[in-house]
């Protein structure tokens, strides 16, 4: 199986595009997206931006790992090649984060929530919108490293290797044999997740 050519159009990796595309420009058009886009974002909300990230991936990836021993099918995923949890503690260290002192914002505890009941198939509409992310984030890590930031390591996890992980996951994404429920269930999960994303970043640019 090829991983460059584009998803068919009634494939889940498609399905999720689509149904997202509204929420999805919702999020990219918040000003917290616009001062990591151009390196201007400040110290306080950076390190509050990864935080709510880290209590968020902490909880998926604790899921995904109850999840793998329910649903033999997302093995092929090789999910925790993607996890993002130490990513984020080295980050979070790096800029002298006290773990213990972190507290959800609404949008974050949504979105816990909405992970905490998840399916396992439903996870993956959740985790379509961060792996989704992370081809962006490589940008922003590129402003944000030339504004002197070096707490990277979440919003450039693979360097050069992102793109071909993006394909791979895209391609085994669609080779599974998801049911109708469960792909529409995908689809309103992560709907929801850009929701609690949008609503996250409004807050962490308030405060």
């Amino acid at each position: 199986m090829t991983t460059s050519a584009a998803p068919k159009a009634d494939s889940i990796m498609a399905r999720l595009k689509a149904g997202t595309a509204a929420q999805h420009a919702v999020a990219e058009s918040k000003p917290l997206e616009a001062a990591l886009i151009q390196g201007s974002i400040g110290h306080a909300q950076y390190q509050k931006y990864l935080a709510q990230r880290w209590l968020i991936h902490r909880e998926l990836e604790n899921a995904t790992d109850l999840a793998l021993k329910s649903d033999s099918r997302l093995l092929s995923l090789q999910l925790p090649t993607l996890y993002q949890t130490q990513n984020l503690e080295t980050d979070l260290a790096q800029l002298k984060t006290d773990l213990r002192s972190i507290q959800p914002l609404p949008g974050a505890s949504h979105l816990i929530q909405e992970i905490h009941q998840a399916k396992p198939a439903t996870l993956m509409g959740i985790y379509y919108v961060f792996e989704g992310s992370k081809n962006g984030a490589r940008y922003i890590s590129k402003s944000l490293a030339k504004a002197g930031q070096t707490a990277l390591r979440y919003l450039d996890p693979h360097g050069e290797e992102q793109r071909p992980l993006w394909l791979k996951f895209r391609a085994d994404m669609d080779a599974i044999d998801w049911t109708a429920t469960e792909q529409d269930e995908m689809v309103q999960a992560a709907q929801a997740t850009f929701d609690a994303i949008s609503s996250l970043d409004d807050a962490i640019h308030a405060g």
